[in-house]
């Protein structure tokens, strides 16, 4: 984690100084960055020389040398609160005094570390997600003494370097990611030992029933078996027999080539959808929900944070709480109280008792409207009542925004609501984070006997959303950030405008999995670039750079990084200011004539042309010319 801590901020123009305790120890990080550096910048994703980024990385194997010029400590040794503690000790002697002292830990007490400094106020936890160059999430741990200037001071280096902060409240073992997911792989590692159930068939469920990246006995191997077992002791917590067997016999994991799937050569875990037909994922979901209630009862955080930071850090389907509210509230209750090692959350008692059962009950951890939710899961609405525009997210970022049919609904359900709104008079489509717009369709959504039958219906139903898209009657801008494959491409072609990053790589990329496009591609992408640029980047299965895409025709503008955010700005508030009726019907005319109308076309632009010489914002054009003024159309 510290070289790649090094690496990022680097990366994000700070300049940094990197210690460990042996000079053998910081050659093999240098070499670690040196090669992760020479990776981005082979896909070009480097703004700068990779000996420019590098030549802020200054190493030393003296602490005090490297602490006595700080702004900002973040420390990365291994999970021993002894031996933090001692390092924050000498940290607080060496550091300037107005420097923050974090931690990158996965739940030790960031009180404890803070009370053996003289600055208790300004130590804090930090804990990041490996690897930290791509993971998007950052907990930021408030100790019982962390002042809130070095909690904001956190918060705001951690959006510096690209990262999504979600604050822990209060100083539990564990914090929100780690306590959580815990208990995801301890209930399944004690229904293997106490049933002899089949850790094929508990990992099979929870992939392909649920959606998890992976099972919870795939996920222990990833992390370390060996290090759920140190943890769990350090908290007092029962290990269950599996984990302390497998490291005992020296079976740990990934890393040392066998845990409780074998890695040696070119083995893998071989985990099929039908394993997991006769285990029911609610025995593994109900106790990791149980834990994530138990937080939202403590004032650690809200849902809402709390399952972005599952969502972020551990890839949760949806995020615990809101899977709570499909699965039922009363659901989970019934299966905590099936098992004889759970204390059920009080907060889940008391919502049973209140009739918030989730979804079909109109409110639980959320609140929903009779067959419209309130507050999306999936995508983010954000209006601007003053400039008169909207912007749709594709909130999927731990999953680089790929499609589901929930996202799809949500999309609908947004498009209609917006059409409506006579505020909004123009609507930006983007992806959130920083890696993608959105790289196609999430294929987990279609699992199982029937997966041809899902994405059938998953492909009829994008084609009319998609649709639904392409004729709002508002105009519509794609900002594209990132990657843009498949699906995510098809939605952006089904936008008016499309803005994009030089560095941004598109394209309808279904045929190198043995698919092809089945939201449009195959019509609309023809009509952009021309049937035989289409067939090529469909056959191919093409990645095209923003550069390129603007020479074909693909996108309207291109602009590096550091421009993005204010072209989109311009253009989308330049529709905004635009005349409503005026342009509606020039959209529906221009639609019609990519559809090959003819004369049909040309009536209807007769029609059209008629209806708008008789509204007011013709009136206002013309006399704003004659005024030498700015239009201020109103749609009437």
């Amino acid at each position: 984690m510290g070289h790649g801590l090094a690496e990022l901020a680097a990366l994000h123009g700070f300049d940094v100084g990197l210690h460990d305790i042996k000079e053998e120890f910081i050659e093999r990080g240098l070499e670690r960055i040196r090669w992760s550096l020479g990776k981005l910048d082979e896909k070009g994703k480097l703004k700068e020389k990779v000996e420019k980024i590098l030549g802020r990385i200054k190493t030393t194997t003296d602490l005090q040398e490297v602490a006595k010029d700080a702004d900002f400590i973040i420390e990365a040794a291994p999970e021993d609160i002894d031996l933090k503690l001692k390092i924050f000790k000498r940290l607080d002697e060496f550091a300037p005094t107005e420097a923050v002292l974090a931690s990158n830990t996965s739940g030790l007490s960031i009180t404890a570390m803070g009370r053996s400094t003289k600055r208790p106020d300004k130590v804090v936890g930090m804990h990041f997600f490996n690897p930290p160059i791509m993971m998007e999430l950052v907990e930021v741990v408030k100790g019982e003494d962390t002042g809130e200037e070095a909690l904001g001071l956190t918060q705001e280096l951690s959006r510096k370097l690209g990262k999504t902060p979600i604050l822990c409240r209060r100083d539990v073992p564990g914090f929100i990611t780690t306590r959580i997911i815990f208990h995801y792989m301890n209930e399944a590692a004690w229904i293997h030992h106490e049933e002899g159930m089949a850790k094929e068939a508990i990992d099979s469920a929870m992939k392909f029933k649920v959606g998890f990246p992976m099972g919870p006995f795939e996920l222990a191997d990833q992390v370390g078996i060996d290090l759920l077992v140190f943890a769990q002791e350090k908290q007092g917590l029962p290990v269950p027999p599996p984990f302390r067997e497998r490291v005992q016999s020296g079976k740990l994991g990934r890393k040392s080539g066998e845990g409780f799937y074998d890695y040696r050569g070119e083995a893998k875990p071989v985990i099929r959808p039908k394993d997991g037909e006769e285990f029911e994922p609610i025995r593994v979901l109900a106790p990791t929900i149980n834990e994530a209630a138990k937080l939202v009862e403590m004032g650690i955080a809200p849902s809402k944070e709390i399952d972005l930071a599952m969502r972020l850090g551990t890839a949760f389907p949806k995020g615990p709480l809101a899977l709570a509210d499909e699965i039922g509230i009363q659901a989970i209750v019934q299966a905590l109280q099936d098992s004889s090692r759970h204390e059920i959350a009080d907060i889940l008692s008391k919502m049973v008792e209140d009739g918030k059962l989730g979804k079909k009950s109109g409110e639980g951890f959320y609140s929903y409207e009779a067959e419209e939710v309130k507050e999306y899961k999936v995508i983010i609405v954000e209006k601007d009542p003053e400039s008169m525009r909207a912007t749709l997210v594709l909130n999927r970022p731990e999953r680089l925004n790929t499609l589901t049919p929930e996202m799809v609904e949500e999309i609908s359900s947004a498009l209609k609501s917006l059409e409506e709104d006579s505020d909004v008079r123009c609507l930006i489509l983007r992806g959130a984070g920083e890696k993608a717009f959105c790289a196609g369709a999430d294929v987990t959504a279609f699992t199982g006997v029937d997966k041809a039958h899902k994405a059938w219906a998953f492909t009829k139903r994008t084609h009319k959303v998609f649709k639904q898209l392409e004729d709002f009657p508002k105009p519509t801008v794609a900002a594209i950030h990132g990657y843009c494959f498949g699906g995510g491409l098809e939605i952006a072609i089904a936008c008016d405008f499309r803005i994009s990053t030089a560095e941004s790589k598109l394209g309808q990329t279904e045929t190198s999995l043995g698919l092809i496009p089945g939201a449009g591609g195959t019509q609309r992408l023809a009509r952009l670039v021309g049937l035989g640029k289409a067939k090529e980047m469909i056959f191919l299965a093409e990645r095209v750079s923003g550069n390129e895409a603007e020479a074909i025709g693909l996108v309207n503008r291109v602009v590096e990084e550091e421009g993005f955010e204010e072209a989109v700005d311009e253009l989308s508030k330049r529709l905004a200011r635009g005349p409503p009726i005026a342009y509606r019907l020039a959209k529906e005319l221009l639609n019609y004539s990519s559809r090959g109308l003819g004369d049909a076309g040309l009536d209807m632009e007769a029609l059209a042309f008629s209806v708008v010489t008789s509204t007011e914002d013709l009136f206002e054009g013309l006399t704003a010319i004659l005024s030498k003024k700015e239009p201020e159309f109103k749609g009437k």
